[in-house]
């Protein structure tokens, strides 16, 4: 059970890691108005991602802290 387990986090991290650039640059901000002017719309996008983070580890500490001594 547990390279399964292993095996599918692995997964999923690569999958969050390949979505991360098209998550934190959506079409409608990720351009801006002059080449001047300093893109942070990709900073924006990817903080957006902080809360699920979070969520992520929060339910990864609860999930061990539960199990049967």
């Amino acid at each position: 059970m547990r390279p399964l387990r292993l095996a599918a986090s692995a997964v999923l991290l690569v999958a969050g890691l390949a979505s991360a650039p098209k998550a934190a640059a959506c079409p409608s901000c990720a351009a801006t108005s002059s080449p001047k002017e300093p893109n942070v719309w990709p900073v924006v996008g990817a903080f957006m991602l902080v809360p699920w983070a979070l969520a992520a580890a929060a339910a990864v500490i609860v999930r061990r802290n539960s199990r049967p001594q």
